[in-house]
């Protein structure tokens, strides 16, 4: 029971100060710089229903979602067995997809619970959003991979965690 309250202390914990992060990194902190608002979101699965008062009372909107792939329909042996055994939450992690059905905004960001942000994300916004000149400047200051393009329309962009870069790699990129 002890191990059940600290998962749950660390998780509330975990979605409060991702909150806050995102707060001060928004137009809500005038000192951020930021021109975006945001909105938070909790997609939580109907076992962990019981977990999600925590995220209603910091202000996240509650969406209870199943797994979206039933694994027992996956047909190689190698993904149907180990998929339940992955990460933190097998294929339970499947529920963050969801994320591309919220449909009435501009830009969705998905963030693990273990995720800060340190400044505010207009450039990567500006470029997914904005095709003035304001655009045209943001690409030059977000950081790629290998140096690569930016393409002229951004549908969706992918970062790595920093905890999961190599040592010594210049940055993590996009």
């Amino acid at each position: 029971k002890d191990e059940a309250v600290n998962k749950a202390a660390a998780l509330t914990d975990g979605a409060a100060v991702l909150k806050h992060s995102i707060h001060l990194s928004s137009i809500q902190n005038p000192e951020s710089g930021s021109k975006y608002d945001y909105k938070m979101y909790a997609f939580v699965h109907p076992e962990a229903i019981h977990c999600s008062g925590p995220f209603t009372k910091l202000g996240y909107e509650v969406l209870i979602r199943d797994t979206p792939v039933n694994i027992t329909e996956i047909r190689g042996d190698f993904l149907r067995e180990r998929l339940p055994k992955s990460g933190c939450c097998g294929e339970k992690e499947f529920i963050k997809l969801y994320a591309y059905t919220l449909l009435d905004y501009p830009v969705v960001v998905h963030l693990d619970l273990d995720t800060l942000i340190l400044r505010p994300l207009d450039d990567l916004f500006d470029v997914m959003i904005d095709d003035s000149d304001a655009s045209s400047l943001a690409r030059n200051k977000i950081p790629v991979m290998h140096d690569a393009e930016i393409p002229k329309k951004v549908d969706a962009m992918f970062t790595r965690d920093y905890n999961s870069i190599n040592a010594g790699d210049k940055h993590a990129g996009v």
